[in-house]
């Protein structure tokens, strides 16, 4: 069972995997995964995030980078989020 939160919090009390800042994780994402990238914003754009976003019990996304960069560019209000065991 997911919950959801809103991007703005996910971003500011959680960090990307590596801990290099949202900014750089997102400007890799851009560069480096543009096509998947695309082919997740048309699907999320239509469906919805349909698996939510793993936050780690250290403070750090475990899955779902790519889903929130998407839900950044759509400017999404929330997201659905599960909590890691």
């Amino acid at each position: 069972m997911s919950d959801t939160m809103r991007l703005t919090d996910l971003i500011r009390n959680y960090c990307d995997g590596n801990e290099v800042g949202w900014g750089v994780e997102f400007e890799w994402l851009r560069q480096n995964s543009g096509d998947a990238t695309m082919r997740l914003l048309h699907l999320i754009k239509r469906d919805g995030i349909q698996e939510p976003i793993l936050l780690g019990n250290d403070g750090r996304v475990w899955d779902g980078h790519h889903r929130i960069y998407v839900a950044f560019l759509l400017r999404m209000g929330e997201v659905p989020v599960e909590y890691a065991a």
